[in-house]
C-alpha cells in the first residue's frame, strides 16, 4: 500500500459520513470525522442532485494525493441479493471450517462466478454453509463440497454516479461494499449467526431488513420508510412545520401515557410551540408500527426463530420506540450500536462496522504482501539475486 492513509464514506438517507484513518506503526488513528446533511434518496433513487456538493464539503479537508483508497458504503436501496449453490471438488480431508471455507470463498468471488449474477456489480460475496459429499463413482478420496452463497450486487448507475462524483474530486481507487452487509458482520456474533439474527437498520428515509445465517445474510429488503417519515406525520396531522415536528419527535416518551393535560414543549426560532403529548405519541406510535408491519413483510417468508436488534438514529432517538416495535412484531427487539473513539450513536454503526471492515481487508493484504516479500527474499538468497 503506498500510503498509509485511506477514506471511509457511508451514504446514508439523511446523511453523508466521512472518517478519515492513518496506519501508525501498525495501529488503526481516526484522523478525522464529519457528516453533513443532504436531500438524500428514497425509492432506489436520489431526490436531488446535491450528492458532489455534499461530498465536496465534507472531502474539503482531506488532502487527495495522500488517500490510498476510497471506501464506500452501498445503501440497501440501491442493492439487490440473490443466494446461489455452488459446488467444488476438494481432496479429502476437507475443513468445512477453516481452509477449505477460504477456498470455497475464492472459487465463489472468482470472475467466472460473479459474472453469471448479471443484475448488477457484485460488490461482497459470503458463504452462508458448506456441505461436504462424496463423488459418486470416483476411488481417488475427492470430496465434492457444496455450499449455499450470498451475492449481494449493486445498481450499477448508482456505482457509475458515486465513481463519477469522486473522481472528479481527485479519488480514483474507489471500493465499494454493502452498508448493511459490513453491519451483519461487525454487530453480530458468531453465536449469532449461527442462531440466525434479524438486523433492522432504521434510517432517516429508509429501513433495511437483512437476515443473518451462518457467515452471511440470508435475505436482504429495505423499504423506503424511517424517520423522517414520523416527522412528516407529526407536521401533517398536528398541522406543525415540519422542522417543529423534527424537533418535537426526539422529546417523544412513549414509555407512559401521558393526561390530557401534559404537552411537550418545542422552541424553535426563537418561537414556542406546546403540543398535547396524547396526540404526539398516538402519532408516532401509529408510525411505529406501520415500520414494524413492512419489517414482518420482508421476513414473511422466514420459518427459524431469530433475534432481532435493531440500529440506526431514527429509533433510538425515540424513548419506547423499541418497545412498541417489539410489541407489533410479537418479539423482543434489542437495540445495537457500536463505538470507535468518539463514535458511539447509533446512527452511525453503519460507518463504524465499514471502517472496521476495510481495516481488516487492509491487515489481510498487508499480511499477504510480507508473506510474499519473505519468500522472496528467501527465493533470492538461494540463487543470490
Amino acid at each position: 500500500m503506498q500510503n498509509n492513509k485511506f477514506v471511509v464514506l457511508d451514504i446514508g438517507s439523511g446523511k453523508l459520513r466521512l472518517a478519515e484513518l492513518e496506519f501508525d506503526e501498525g495501529n488503526l488513528e481516526l484522523e478525522g470525522y464529519s457528516e453533513v446533511e443532504y436531500a438524500g434518496f428514497t425509492d432506489g433513487a436520489f431526490i436531488e442532485d446535491d450528492l458532489l456538493d455534499a461530498c465536496k464539503k465534507l472531502f474539503n479537508e482531506v488532502e487527495s494525493e495522500e488517500i490510498s483508497c476510497v471506501y464506500v458504503g452501498v445503501p440497501s436501496e440501491f442493492c439487490g441479493q440473490v443466494v446461489e449453490e455452488k459446488t467444488c471438488t476438494f481432496d479429502s480431508p476437507v475443513d468445512v471450517n477453516g481452509s477449505t471455507r477460504l477456498e470455497f470463498l475464492r472459487y465463489a468471488e472468482s470472475d467466472e462466478q460473479t459474472s453469471k449474477i448479471t443484475d448488477g456489480i457484485v460488490i461482497d460475496v459470503n458463504v452462508l454453509s458448506l456441505t461436504p459429499h462424496e463423488v459418486n463413482g470416483e476411488d481417488n478420496g475427492a470430496i465434492n463440497v457444496t455450499g449455499r452463497v450470498s451475492y449481494i450486487y449493486a445498481d450499477r448507475q448508482f456505482l457509475d454516479k458515486v465513481s463519477k462524483t469522486l473522481e472528479s474530486l481527485g479519488y480514483t481507487n474507489l471500493e465499494f461494499s454493502s452498508s448493511i452487509n459490513a453491519q451483519s458482520q461487525q454487530m453480530t456474533t458468531p453465536e449469532m449467526r449461527e442462531i440466525g439474527t434479524i438486523l433492522i437498520d432504521v434510517g432517516y428515509l429508509s429501513t433495511s431488513v437483512a437476515v443473518i445465517k451462518g457467515d452471511g445474510i440470508e435475505s436482504l429488503r429495505s423499504f423506503s420508510l424511517g424517520g423522517a417519515h414520523i416527522s412528516a406525520e407529526l407536521s401533517e396531522n398536528l398541522k406543525l412545520p415540519f422542522k417543529v415536528a423534527d424537533k418535537l419527535k426526539r422529546k417523544v416518551l412513549l414509555t407512559v401515557d401521558p393526561s390530557e393535560v401534559d404537552y411537550y414543549v418545542v422552541a424553535v426560532d426563537g418561537q414556542e410551540y406546546e403540543i398535547e403529548a396524547s396526540k404526539v405519541n398516538k402519532v408516532v406510535k401509529a408510525k411505529i408500527e406501520h415500520i414494524a408491519v413492512m419489517v414482518s413483510k420482508c421476513i414473511s417468508e422466514e420459518e427459524y426463530a431469530y433475534q432481532f436488534i435493531v440500529t440506526g438514529g431514527a429509533l433510538n432517538d425515540i424513548k419506547g420506540a423499541l418497545d412498541v416495535l417489539s410489541s407489533k412484531l410479537g418479539v423482543v427487539v434489542k437495540d445495537e450500536k457500536l463505538e470507535y473513539f468518539d463514535l458511539d450513536k447509533p446512527g452511525q454503526s453503519a460507518i463504524i462496522s465499514l471502517i472496521k471492515q476495510a481495516s481488516q481487508r487492509i491487515r489481510s493484504s498487508q499480511s499477504e504482501l510480507s508473506l510474499w516479500k519473505k519468500i522472496w527474499e528467501k527465493i533470492k538468497s538461494w540463487f543470490d539475486f
